[in-house]
């Protein structure tokens, strides 16, 4: 039984970590684990610090684009929902920029505008070469939405 539980612990940390995976696919793999035991007739039960079949996900801010609300380093709890507003700080999938943790500016249709809090233009000097780093700001489709930050300002050890 100890096992089971252990293999039903890692694969529920893993797909709370995976950008790709929602409530039906953590029950769909529980169901599976606890019938590689022999159980049948299985009744999977999802609650989260977000309420009943809320999945959370964690998230590691990487870069200023959100200064100063959120932090390079910062841990962030998202919720992984579509359901978003304007305003609502947001992690989407990017194909450019892999995840992008971001404010809705708009949405319209099924188009979602992603804005940065921090719109200053960082200036460095890096292997004998000038950058000017400004903030990405883009379109995005819904469906690329994972989450809303829900928990934030946990700082990174």
């Amino acid at each position: 039984m100890e096992s089971m539980e252990n293999e039903i612990i890692e694969y529920s940390i893993n797909e709370m970590n995976n950008v790709d995976s929602n409530i039906s696919s953590l029950r769909y793999g529980v169901t599976k684990i606890a019938e590689k035991y022999g159980f049948t007739n299985i009744n999977v039960e999802i609650s989260s610090q977000f309420g009943e079949d809320k999945l959370p996900m964690i998230v590691i801010v990487d870069g200023t684009s959100m200064v100063p609300t959120l932090q390079n380093g910062e841990v962030v709890i998202i919720e992984k929902t579509q359901n978003i507003n304007v305003g609502d700080i947001v992690v989407a999938k990017d194909p450019e920029y892999g995840l992008l943790i971001k404010r809705v500016g708009n949405i319209t249709g099924e188009k979602v505008f992603l804005s940065a809090d921090n719109n200053d233009t960082v200036s460095i000097f890096e292997n004998g070469t000038y950058y000017q780093l400004i903030a990405v700001e883009k379109w995005t489709n819904a469906s690329n939405i994972v989450g809303i930050a829900k928990i934030f300002n946990i700082r990174s050890n």
